[in-house]
């Protein structure tokens, strides 16, 4: 038998070592595949667990399994409602003259001996209670009669019918229509069956929407005040929302001031909005989230500043949970909240009035510049998502503190939010608009609303003022605070 040769057993392990390395170039090539696949995979799981607090969602799409941010506590063994040794909450007692009807309750006969009692018999009041109700609802109807009257000189001639009239409507019912449209979000059927078995109004759909454009006519040129007062603002908060209108897409605007508010419907989210409504020349301060149109606004105009909101940086930042900080073993998003939650303990101290202004400026500086280089060092991090995050934060830079050196600044754009909420929950109610006409209608009847909550006024007798006044060739009510409304009439 003859044995393997040497140049033999070379060959033979250099196959071998060739198949090795081709067999541990397919491994890592399939472990690079995979790792990338967990991440991928790891990154939709991070999307579907996020709720309202980590991302741009609605509070509405969070469901009923949203995870709290406290440990949930054991039962505390006590009964719901009021705890004993609480401060209790009651009806204040109206005064005589508001009670609409006094009746009297005294025994008929003595419950010990029997006897009738009459009125010489002597009774004194020891218990008191005053029942709340609402009287039957009986619509007024008025007829007005219109003759035609004969002249000495033989003419014959009638008045006029003012154009209101051919309506059928008083001025009660239409700013009733108006505002539990707005205030309710009512449908028009719904606020048609509202009508007719709670007032016993009867109205055609037609007619109530018919009232309602009326309505939208009478109010604006106290809109028209409202939108021309904004440029005189020093802060105004701005937010948008989608706003469909049969098949197009169109936004729902809010210009935020801090007694009162302005809607519009445009058929776009750019910039140019922002430009019709504050105009080229605005100075003042705008706080907004970090949408382009508004970046792109404030780049354009000569002066003014810009906030942007940090209650979506920080969703933004909670986001970041599972990447981990440039040289440490920290996720990101623990590190920045504890930076960005140093920064605002001292700007609530200012807000409740335990730090002047001057002290919060001077407390702030270092704890600026330690979350600059913070960032500065992040632009490195091992996670994309954390480095990209930091590059944004870093050139917005000179817009995230605004509030610290100006007076009236929130940090957050919660106020437009808040604001902008009702048209929400609308468009979540309805079909939103079908016409232009009712495009404009909306944005009227949510900026009267807005602002008569915002100056603590009833909208509703707004309303009534306001087509009151049209009818009657008065003067229009001004939707402006008492003292603006003022003032501009003085410049005037």
């Amino acid at each position: 038998m003859a044995l393997p040769q040497p140049h033999d057993n070379h060959r033979a392990s250099g196959a071998s070592l060739e198949r090795l390395c081709f067999v541990l170039w397919i491994l890592r090539v399939t472990i690079i595949v995979l790792l990338n696949e967990i991440q991928y995979l790891r990154k939709r799981l991070a999307s579907f667990e996020k709720d309202s607090s980590a991302s741009h969602k609605p509070p509405s799409s969070d469901g009923f399994r949203k995870k709290r941010g406290s440990p949930k506590r054991g039962a505390s063994g006590r009964k719901p409602g009021g705890q004993k040794g609480h401060t209790g909450k009651a009806r204040v007692m109206a005064l005589p003259s508001q009670v609409s009807q006094t009746i009297p309750h005294k025994l008929q006969s003595c419950k010990k001996c029997g006897i009738s009692l009459s009125v010489s018999h002597e009774s004194t009041p020891v218990e008191k209670h005053q029942i709340w109700e609402i009287p039957e609802i009986k619509p007024s109807v008025i007829e007005h009669v219109f003759y035609r009257t004969t002249c000495s000189c033989g003419h014959k001639d009638r008045p006029d019918v003012p154009a209101w009239m051919y309506s059928g409507t008083g001025e009660n019912l239409q700013a009733l229509i108006a505002y539990l449209t707005v205030e309710g979000k009512l449908s028009r059927r719904t606020l048609q069956s509202i009508l007719g078995n709670v007032f016993h109004v009867p109205l055609a759909l037609g007619a109530i929407q018919n009232r309602l454009e009326d309505t939208s006519r009478i109010l604006q040129p106290a809109c028209n005040e409202i939108e021309d007062e904004l440029t005189n603002q020093n802060v105004i908060n701005i937010d948008e929302t989608s706003y469909p209108h049969n098949k197009s897409l169109p936004w729902l605007w809010a210009f935020v001031a801090s007694t009162f508010a302005f809607f519009t419907i445009q058929a776009t989210r750019s910039s140019q909005v922002i430009r019709t409504v504050l105009g080229e020349a605005f100075d003042g301060i705008i706080i907004s989230d970090r949408f382009s149109a508004y970046l792109k606004y404030h780049k354009d105009r000569a002066r003014g500043l810009l906030q942007l909101c940090w209650a979506h940086i920080i969703r933004d930042v909670k986001a970041l949970s599972t990447e981990t900080a440039y040289g440490s073993t920290k996720p990101f998003s623990i590190l920045m909240r504890q930076r960005i939650g140093a920064v605002f303990r001292v700007w609530y101290a200012h807000k409740y009035h335990t730090m002047s202004r001057e002290r919060l400026i001077a407390l702030a500086q270092p704890l600026l510049q330690e979350m600059r280089t913070f960032l500065e060092n992040n632009l490195h991090a091992p996670s994309l998502a954390v480095s990209r995050f930091s590059r944004q934060l870093l050139k917005k830079w000179e817009h995230l503190f605004v509030f610290i050196s100006h007076e009236g600044v929130e940090p957050t754009n919660n106020l437009a939010e808040r604001t902008l909420r009702p048209g929400v929950q609308s468009r979540k109610m309805s079909y939103c608009t079908r016409s232009i006409n009712g495009q404009i209608l909306r944005a009227r009847l949510l900026t009267v609303w807005q602002s008569c909550r915002m100056q603590n006024r009833n909208s509703l007798d707004f309303f009534r003022q306001a087509i009151h006044a049209h009818r009657h060739h008065l003067t229009m009510p001004s939707l402006l605070p008492q003292q603006v409304h003022t003032n501009t009439h003085l410049a005037a």
